[in-house]
Order: structure tokens, then sequence, then C-alpha cells
């Protein structure tokens, strides 16, 4: 593989945490770089399929469409199902049938935490200022 130079100006502040992370896995600032460039590449083509066109068609959306994915929780049957699996997997009593529960669910919530990730993306692309998590979650009235 070809490879070339770059130089970049950076802040004082970012290159400290790059070395924080070179030291803590034992590797050259350089190599720390050229991983984090690569990982911002690559997550969509890790991503199943159909949840990549989801992704893909969220650019077309509206901004108040956004918004609703951005604020949109797992339901609070989700959630209890979720703890009740886990709480069984804990104590060693979780079947065949509940370990395919629990799988279809971490799908499920991870997927709309990508969703919600992408839909912030893009309204900070389009000049939005973001909430904070606090204001994220804080309930509407």
């Amino acid at each position: 593989m070809t490879t070339r130079t770059l130089t970049v100006n950076i802040s004082e502040e970012i290159y400290r945490r790059l070395e924080e992370r070179a030291r803590a896995a034992a590797q050259p600032v350089d190599s720390i770089v050229v991983q984090t460039i690569a990982q911002s590449f690559a997550p969509k083509e890790r991503l199943p399929p159909a949840l990549r066109s989801e992704l893909d068609a969220m650019e077309y959306l509206s901004d108040d469409d956004l918004w609703a994915i951005a604020r949109s929780v797992a339901s609070p049957d989700t959630l209890a199902l979720y703890d009740l699996l886990l709480e069984r997997k804990r104590e060693g009593m979780l079947t065949s049938e509940g370990r395919q529960w629990l799988v279809q669910v971490e799908q499920d919530t991870d997927s709309l935490m990508v969703r919600k990730a992408h839909a912030l993306l893009l309204l900070k692309q389009r000049g939005h200022t973001l909430p904070t998590l606090d204001q994220l979650h804080a309930p509407t009235s």
C-alpha cells in the first residue's frame, strides 16, 4: 500500500489527548492518528445493509423529523424486557429463547442509538445547536 505524508496543525489539547491514547495503547502517536482517521470512515460500512440504507435516507428528512428521531426513546416495555432478560442471564436462568430475545433487544436498542446519533449529526451539519444530554432527555411539556 502506498502511503503519503500529511502535515496538520492541531491544538495542544488534541495532541495531549492523542499522546494519552498512544501511551495507553503502547503505540506511537502517528499510529493512533491513522487509526482514528480510518475509523472515522469505516463505521457505516460495518452496519447491517438495512440500517445503512435507513441512515442514508435520513439525509432527506426534514429538521422536525430528525429532531423527533433524536428525541426518541425505547418503549417502557422494551426496557422492562431487557432488564428482565439481563437479570435472568446474571442468575444463569436464561433459556435459549431468552438468549435470542436478548440479542434481538440489544440489536434494536443499538440501532435506535445509531439512528439518534445520525439524526444529531445531520442536524449539526445543518447548522443547529445541539442540546446537552440533560436537555435532550428532559421531559417535554
